[in-house]
C-alpha cells in the first residue's frame, strides 16, 4: 500500500470522533475508486467502524419486517447506466417498491425516481452517526434492501451491517461498479454480478456473501434492419459516444489505429466520437489534423441533435479501451450495425462477440452484411429484460443463486490489471475529495503530490485553484445571475 493511502487509513482508525472516521473513510474509498492501486475493497475496515457505530447508538431489535421491499442508492442521475439499471430493477417488482436516496441529490433527479418507486425518501441527517441512524430507521421495516451505492458509501454500509443485527432483513448489493474499488463487500447476503469482468475482479476482493448472476436488462426492443454491403467507395458514417476517459489510450489498448485504417480505407467516411474533449483530449489532435473535416470529435450535443447523428450512423462503434457497458448492445437491438474492438474491459454482453480482437479484424467486419443473428439471440437470453428479471426474482423470492451466464456465451480474453498503476496516480481524483482530504491535514497535501504524476500535480491544482474560487464567489455570480 501506498504511504498516501497507508497514512490516510491509520488516522481513520486513530480518530476518536467516529464521525470523522466515517468521513475520512469515504474520502479514502473515493481516491481508491479514482486511482486502482491493486485494492479493491476493505471488509475489515468496514467492520471496525460498524462495530464503533454501534457503540454509539441505540437500535430497537426487529423481529418481523412487514413491507416487501425498498431500494437504497447514495445518488440518483438523470443520465448515468447506474441508475437507468435501478428503475429497470424497480419495474421487475409485483408492485412498485420504496427508495431511499442517502446523500443530497439534484431535484430533477429525485422527481424521476417517483414514477419508478412507491415513495422516495431523501436523509436529511448532517452528521454519519446521525445518518446512520436515520438510515437504519428508514430500512427497519422492510424485509428486502437493494443496495446501489457508490463506491466510497461507508455510511450505508455501516447502515445495513447495523440493520442485520437487529432484523431478519436480507442485503442485496447489485454490484454496480465491479471495475472499482468499492465498499460493501462484508455486508451482503447475496451480492449480484453483472459482468465476467467484474466476476474476475471479486476473486480480489474478500467477499463473505452468496453471489449471483444478475446482468444488466435492455431497455430496447428488438428492431429488425436489413444492411446493404459497404464497399470502399461506399460514404459512411462511424459513431461512437462515451466519456472522455474510456477513450483514452492505455497499457497498448488505443482505438486510433482502427480509426485511422477506417478514414484511410474508406476515403468517403466520417468518424464521430461523441463525449470527448476536443482540447483536453490531446491523443485526438494527430488524427483531426490529418483527417480534419472527416474526423469529428465534440464534447456534447443537444440531445436531438445526437437522436439525429446516431440515426444517421451506418455503424456504431464502441468506446475502448473501456466500453460502454450495454450501450453497445442498446444499439444493437437498436437495428444499427455494430463494430468494435475487444476491449481489456470485457463481459458485459455477449454483443462482444460481434467486437474484432485486431485492427485488421475490425475492418473485416465492417465488409459484412449485417450482424450475426446468433450473436443477437445470445444477448437476449443474457441481457434481455424478461431473463434477468426471471434471475432477479428467482434470487429474492426463491433463494436461487444463478451461475454466470456470460461464460457460457464469450470466451474471456479480458485484462483486469489493466488500469492498476502501481506507480504515480495517473487518474484524475475530484477536486472536492482532495479538498476534503486537506480540510483533515494539510500534511496530506505535501504526501498526495509526491505520488501524482506530473500531468495529475499540474490538473490538481488548477481543479483546487478553480474550486476555491468558486467558494469564494456569491452564489448569485456563480449562477449567472448577478
Amino acid at each position: 500500500m501506498s504511504r498516501l493511502l497507508s497514512s490516510i487509513r491509520d488516522l481513520i482508525l486513530m480518530q476518536t470522533d467516529v464521525n470523522k472516521s466515517v468521513d475520512l473513510a469515504e474520502v479514502y474509498g473515493a481516491i481508491l475508486w479514482a486511482a486502482d492501486k491493486g485494492i479493491y475493497d476493505d471488509p475489515e475496515l468496514e467492520e471496525i467502524l460498524t462495530a464503533r457505530c454501534m457503540s454509539r447508538l441505540s437500535v430497537d431489535e426487529i423481529h418481523s419486517p412487514l413491507k416487501d421491499c425498498i431500494h437504497l442508492i447514495s445518488e440518483p442521475y438523470l443520465i448515468g447506466g447506474h441508475t437507468r439499471l435501478m428503475e429497470q430493477l424497480s419495474t421487475m417488482h409485483a408492485e412498485k417498491p420504496a427508495l431511499l436516496i442517502t446523500r443530497k441529490s439534484a431535484q430533477s433527479a429525485i422527481e424521476r425516481t417517483q414514477g419508478f418507486f412507491s415513495e422516495s425518501t431523501l436523509t436529511s441527517a448532517s452528521t454519519p452517526i446521525e445518518k446512520i441512524a436515520e438510515i437504519i430507521q428508514c430500512l427497519k421495516p422492510y424485509k428486502r434492501v437493494v443496495m446501489h451505492i457508490h463506491p466510497d458509501d461507508m455510511v450505508s454500509v455501516i447502515a445495513c451491517k447495523i440493520l442485520k443485527t437487529v432484523s431478519t432483513a436480507k442485503i442485496y448489493f447489485v454490484n454496480h461498479a465491479d471495475h472499482v474499488f468499492t465498499y460493501g463487500s462484508s455486508v451482503a447476503d447475496v451480492y449480484f454480478e453483472l459482468s465476467t469482468f467484474g466476476r474476475r475482479r471479486d476473486l480480489k476482493k474478500t467477499i463473505s456473501s452468496s453471489k449471483s448472476f444478475l446482468g444488466i436488462p435492455l431497455t430496447s426492443k428488438l428492431v429488425p434492419k436489413h444492411h446493404s454491403l459497404p464497399n470502399k467507395n461506399s460514404t459512411l458514417n462511424f459513431f461512437s459516444a462515451a466519456s472522455p476517459f474510456k477513450f483514452k489510450p492505455v497499457k497498448g489498448y488505443d482505438l486510433r489505429p482502427a480509426i485511422r485504417k477506417v478514414l484511410t480505407e474508406f476515403k468517403h467516411s466520417t468518424f464521430w466520437i461523441v463525449g470527448a474533449n476536443p482540447l483536453t483530449n490531446t491523443w485526438w489532435w494527430p488524427i483531426k489534423l490529418r483527417y480534419w473535416n472527416r474526423f469529428k470529435v465534440v464534447s456534447s450535443l443537444p440531445y436531438e441533435s445526437y437522436l439525429a447523428l446516431l440515426e444517421r450512423a451506418d455503424f456504431y462503434v464502441d468506446s475502448y479501451p473501456t466500453p460502454g457497458g450495454t450501450a453497445f448492445a442498446e444499439q444493437l437491438f437498436n437495428g444499427r450495425r455494430c463494430v468494435g474492438l475487444r476491449a481489456p474491459i470485457q463481459g458485459y454482453s455477449p454483443a462482444d462477440n460481434l467486437k474484432s480482437e485486431s485492427v485488421e479484424g475490425f475492418i473485416d467486419s465492417v465488409f459484412q452484411g449485417g450482424n450475426d443473428r446468433a450473436v443477437i439471440a445470445s444477448v437476449l437470453a443474457v441481457n434481455g429484460y424478461e431473463a434477468v428479471k426471471s434471475r432477479y426474482l428467482d434470487c429474492l423470492y426463491e433463494d436461487i443463486m444463478c451461475a454466470n451466464e456470460m461464460e457460457k456465451h464469450v470466451a474471456w480474453t479480458g485484462d483486469i490489471s489493466v488500469y492498476e498503476q502501481p506507480g504515480k496516480i495517473t487518474s484524475a481524483i475530484p477536486p472536492e475529495v482532495v479538498s476534503r482530504l486537506i480540510e483533515f491535514d494539510k500534511k496530506f497535501m505535501r504526501v498526495l503530490f509526491l505520488e501524482l504524476s506530473a500531468t495529475q500535480k499540474i490538473k490538481v491544482a488548477l481543479k483546487l485553484a478553480r474550486l476555491k474560487v468558486s467558494e469564494l464567489l456569491p452564489k448569485k455570480s456563480r449562477s449567472g445571475k448577478a
